[in-house]
């Protein structure tokens, strides 16, 4: 599926942008009253924003200098609905909506 590059880094860079407002945030929040597991529990959320930041910004590279140019999807139909939708090509079929597997979970 070709996709329009401009329209994919715009919505990339406002995702960078959140995820670095978060990371922030985090950062900045307030450690008086607050138990070790809830600490904990900000530094694993802390690390797995700085680990989608950096996704982000790979994704964006490869994007940029055109080591991606597709996004191979296939066009599926939801077996409820009957509408045609479209996923990547490698989805289990526990996570197609296109699958009897799907609705029996």
């Amino acid at each position: 599926m070709e996709f329009n590059k401009k329209v994919v880094l715009r919505n990339l860079k406002a995702l960078e942008a959140e995820i670095k407002n978060r990371v922030a945030e985090a950062a900045a929040g307030d450690v008086t009253d607050v138990s070790i597991d809830d600490l904990m529990a900000d530094c694993k959320a802390e690390d797995k924003m700085n680990e989608d930041l950096m996704f982000v910004r790979g994704l964006m590279d490869d994007i940029e200098c055109d080591r991606i140019t597709e996004f191979p999807m296939v066009e599926r139909t939801n077996l409820m609905s009957g509408k045609t939708y479209l996923e990547d090509e490698d989805t289990p079929l526990s996570c197609s909506p296109a699958s009897e597997t799907y609705w029996s979970m």
